[in-house]
């Protein structure tokens, strides 16, 4: 496969696997269209999994570098297990190391036939093509894609959290000191407010955190929000993050992170603020158009996210009905203590 790409011009062949989804990606000259749509309808239609193995001594490799032998990847999969009680985003993306070794060709085979399916996928393509041709071939390669059963999916709801939660390790690394709180997911009514106040904590050195806890008061080397982890198809938590400086306390940082958050949540967002932010924002969004690969990827996320791709579009539309009071409304529905789970590397 990699080969063919290679020889007819391809570029950048590579796949990524987030904890909302895989992503199998490569450029292609135009003129290769139907040698793409050719080559993918054999890949995800009659797989072969060659050197099955050999990739999973790859993936408990991966797994020993990223989270057994990192002290930040064991406190994050700790942290999140405390963090969920139910939802998957609890679980780790490459998975426990008894579940890695346990595999066997037919368990992965099992999992295509189940989730490689028509409706879990979403193709973006993008560059110099003809839109009829592309619908042409993509119904003669595809236009009978039926793998396995077709079986509902049900994702856990992740109860109501009611009270505080931590989680404190010793381990060999730089003090750290983290606040996540459960937030809304991708697709959801606040998602808009809730980047712009991801921005309005976090949004570059002018922003409130790294304003305050980095160069004003220089108690911390790093201070962040941020939105979406570990995936954000589904809701998930918003970190209040604090890498303390040198001969500075994990104390320090709490106290001045939720100061910060007391003040926003009782003067609110000024209107200059949010408008800085919604520019800066619609910036960072339109960028992803700059180029084929990243219009593509973006695309495909709203797709698999929210079921449309043209939301991507409608996303700035609705960043623009943000008033102010939103954002300051959101933060005070989201920063309580009993949405709070507060983890510490000491």
């Amino acid at each position: 496969f990699s080969r063919i790409v290679q020889q007819e011009g391809g570029v950048g062949l590579n796949a990524a696997t987030s904890i909302d989804s895989t992503q199998y990606f490569y450029n292609f000259p135009s003129n290769k269209t139907e040698l793409w749509f050719a080559l993918e309808s054999e890949r995800f239609q009659k797989p072969v999994f060659r050197q099955f193995e050999k990739e999973k001594a790859v993936v408990l490799e991966e797994r020993k570098l990223r989270v057994d032998n990192d002290s930040v990847g064991q406190f994050l999969e700790q942290y999140l297990m405390k963090a969920f009680d139910e939802h998957p985003y609890r679980r780790p993306v490459i998975g426990f190391e008894e579940d890695i070794r346990g595999l066997t060709r037919a368990d992965v085979m099992s999992f295509f036939r189940k989730y490689y399916r028509p409706e879990n996928i979403s193709f973006g393509i993008v560059g110099d093509t003809n839109v009829e041709e592309v619908k042409r071939l993509a119904e003669k390669y595809f236009g009978g894609f039926e793998v396995g059963e077709k079986t509902k999916r049900s994702m856990p709801e992740e109860p109501v959290q009611k009270q505080e939660k931590s989680v404190i390790m010793k381990l060999d690394s730089e003090p750290w000191y983290v606040e996540g709180y459960h937030v809304p997911a991708f697709g959801a009514p606040e998602y808009p407010a809730l980047r712009l106040l991801e921005g309005v904590l976090s949004g570059g050195r002018t922003s409130r955190l790294f304003r305050s806890l980095v160069l004003d008061k220089r108690i911390a080397l790093q201070a962040s929000f941020s939105s979406g982890f570990p995936g954000d198809k589904y809701a998930s938590l918003g970190l209040l993050f604090a890498l303390p400086a040198p001969g500075k306390s994990l104390d320090a940082v709490r106290d001045e992170l939720r100061a910060q958050i007391e003040t926003l949540k009782r003067e609110g967002v000024r209107p200059s603020e949010l408008a800085r932010i919604k520019r800066s924002l619609k910036v960072s969004y339109l960028n992803a158009f700059q180029s084929n690969e990243t219009m593509a990827g973006f695309l495909c996320e709203f797709a698999a996210k929210t079921g449309d791709p043209k939301n991507a579009f409608r996303l700035l539309g609705a960043l623009d009905e943000v008033k102010s009071e939103d954002v300051t409304n959101l933060a005070k529905t989201i920063f309580v203590e009993s949405n709070r789970t507060v983890g510490k590397i000491v």
